[in-house]
């Protein structure tokens, strides 16, 4: 225990050693959070508390496996139940959503934002609503906005006026009921309802978990903060960890009065302030601090620092675009003569569309770089391909994924054979690709089915007869069954992307094989969960040597040595849809103090006098928030009189 608390400020000391009720620890940036939480989670385990007996939550894979090693490099044995919201209620719902009755059970597929899409357009097919007037991701982002708020179909009629909203919000749950598929919201709202409809279930839980931890609380929605209430048991031992300052998520549902309301939910709780910096310079620590005082909506905390005063933060007009990305790449080729990693130099920018005249710049310098919040490796087509096949084995109710099956190769199963053999499968009560697989489905499809639909047919049984396990070698099985391979060796000569996707399917492989070994027994669900909820954050690569280009919003949480902050011009930071609304401005603001305080030794901030969008040149305004910096360790410099690096 000694070694736990020795190295420890009286404040951090103060969270980890608190025992029972309520906790709200206001954890300024660079503060020291996740060595508080993981020593807390230790110093519980120390005190005789069982690790099943502890449940932790968190917002992205990284920081929950950062979480668990840590724990286990203390104590040698970290609580099971270390995860994201999502992977907590996904497991949760694995067990027990049979019991919730709407149609679903344990099995279900996880969709991500393109399959949800598809769903939407089957739904306005069916509604006779041309997707053309009406954008099938306009619905999504609102049926997404309304789960966030624990809304269904009848109070988004009577809330909003959008048109066919609630009728297609409605279509929605009723096909994703029939596919015994979820998307992301449903995983967080399953488990409220699960919880708020069975109070066994949720006696069971409060009686398993004796602790809720809870991070980064500033970022939680409304049904993550019913969540916590309801898993929160009579002992009330709930310790939440957050830092209203660092609030930049409303935009996807969180409500920054969570945790701002705390104290007046828990009137007991036990404040603890973490204001001491360690990972910035006093130059930068300062320059956010002065910034961040301008919001009104703040709990109030002084940020300080022992680090060294640092180089001034600087800032930077210039002319274009163009000289911008000049400037961001002469001071990183500079950086580099002196011996420093690229994996420790960052581009920030509001909007991913600023990304392209850095890499534009980049290429040029041959300098390597890695986006985040590309394309991911699960989102690309050939990976997706697989993983639907794969998502047939464990959900046979999937009607999407078994689309994506025979869109991924010639089948002879075209959109309205696929069709018919849908609603054959729901006359009687059947799965779909259960239904493909009795030898005599085809003369149930009210028609001759010709020799390629039974071959199709054949083939389902062959996959369907795959072992699932170990997992890595099921997903071999499969992809040698798909004849993906063949297709794409077929393809190699007119296709340059062809030799890319065979390698992207080695990978899957491997991939797979490597999960096995990090989780002996683990089931092919199980993968196919994981694999559903990676994040942006959890791709990237801090060993690669390369820069990193990215949005503000993802950079939360993470920090560099070295940090750009590109176009902090009215219109972009605070973004045009933002500048009218005082407390969008404040979130902005926000924004702009999160991205400040990734930096650990230099702050570069870039503006420029025009940019060239649309065809056309557009005159810049500089940010309001540039006013707001303080005098003293700030540099500025005009496009005029500035000397590159």
């Amino acid at each position: 225990m000694t070694d736990l608390l020795a190295d420890l400020t009286g404040p951090q000391r103060e969270a980890v050693t608190h025992l029972d009720g309520p906790m709200l620890v206001v954890a300024g940036a660079g503060s020291g959070k996740t060595r508080v939480v993981t020593r807390r989670i230790a110093f519980l385990i120390s005190k005789g508390v069982w690790p099943s007996q502890i449940l932790a939550m968190t917002f992205t894979n990284k920081a929950a496996r950062e979480m668990r090693e840590r724990v286990e490099s203390l104590v040698g044995d970290a609580p099971q139940w270390i995860g994201t919201f999502h992977s907590a209620c996904a497991r949760l719902l694995r067990r027990d959503l049979g019991k919730l009755d709407d149609g679903r059970n344990g099995d279900f597929t996880i969709y991500d934002s393109d399959d949800q899409r598809s769903v939407v357009k089957l739904c306005l097919r069916e509604l006779g609503i041309d997707s053309k007037d009406f954008s099938p991701s306009h619905f999504q982002g609102e049926i997404s906005r309304a789960k966030c708020a624990m809304r269904t179909p009848a109070d988004v009629g009577e809330e909003f006026d959008r048109p066919f909203l609630p009728e297609v919000f409605a279509a929605y749950e009723d096909r994703m009921r029939s596919l015994n598929a979820v998307d992301f919201d449903d995983l967080l709202l399953l488990t409220v309802r699960l919880l708020e409809n069975r109070p066994d279930i949720r006696d069971v839980y409060h009686s398993r978990f004796r602790y809720l931890l809870v991070d980064e609380y500033q970022d939680t929605n409304r049904t993550q903060y019913e969540l916590i209430r309801l898993l929160c048991g009579p002992a009330r031992n709930v310790h939440v960890t957050g830092d209203p300052d660092q609030s930049i998520y409303s935009w996807r549902g969180a409500d920054y009065r969570n945790i701002m309301d705390f104290t007046t939910d828990y009137p007991d709780a036990k404040v603890v302030r973490l204001e001491q910096n360690y990972r910035s310079t006093q130059s930068i620590l300062e320059a956010a601090n002065t910034v961040i005082r301008c919001n009104t909506r703040r709990i109030e905390k002084d940020l300080f620092t022992e680090n060294e005063v640092g180089a001034s933060v600087k800032v930077v007009e210039l002319a274009d675009e163009r000289d911008e990305a000049r400037l961001v790449v002469g001071r990183v080729a500079e950086l580099r003569l002196e011996g420093e990693e690229l994996r420790d130099m960052a581009v920030f920018y509001r909007t991913n569309a600023q990304s392209r005249a850095f890499e534009e710049e980049l290429l040029r310098a041959a300098i390597p770089y890695q986006i985040l919040g590309g394309l991911r490796f699960y989102e690309r087509k050939e990976v997706k391909d697989v993983l639907a096949h794969l998502q047939l084995l464990v959900n046979p109710r999937d009607a999407v994924s078994l689309q994506r099956v025979v869109e991924a190769r010639p089948t002879g199963v075209g959109g309205k054979t696929l069709a018919k053999i849908t609603a054959a499968a729901e006359s009687s009560r059947v799965p779909v690709f259960h239904f493909l697989q009795n030898p005599d489905f085809a003369g149930q499809l009210g028609g001759r089915a010709n020799a390629k639909v039974r071959d199709f047919g054949l083939w389902c049984q062959g996959l369907g007869e795959i072992e699932l396990s170990p997992v890595g070698e099921c997903v071999r099985a499969v992809i040698d069954h798909s004849g993906l391979v063949e297709l794409y060796q077929e393809k190699g000569d007119t296709d340059p992307r062809a030799e890319n996707r065979l390698e992207n399917l080695n990978a899957l492989i491997e991939q797979a094989t490597v999960y096995d070994d990090d989780h002996p027994g683990a089931t092919l669900a199980q993968f196919l969960e994981e694999v559903a909820l990676v994040a942006d954050v959890d791709n990237h690569d801090t060993e690669a040597e390369a820069i990193t280009l990215m949005t503000l919003h993802s950079s939360k949480g993470l920090e560099f040595p070295y940090v750009f902050i590109a176009g902090i011009e009215e219109g972009y930071l605070p973004h045009a849809n933002c500048c009218e609304d005082p407390d969008l401005v404040e979130e902005e603001r926000r924004l702009f103090y999160v991205g400040l305080t990734r930096a650990r030794k230099e702050a570069i901030l870039t503006l420029v006098q025009r940019r060239y969008m649309w065809g056309q040149t557009d005159y810049r305004i500089p940010s309001r928030f540039l006013d707001e910096l303080p005098a003293d360790n700030v540099e500025r410099a005009s496009f005029a009189a500035y000397r590159p690096w």
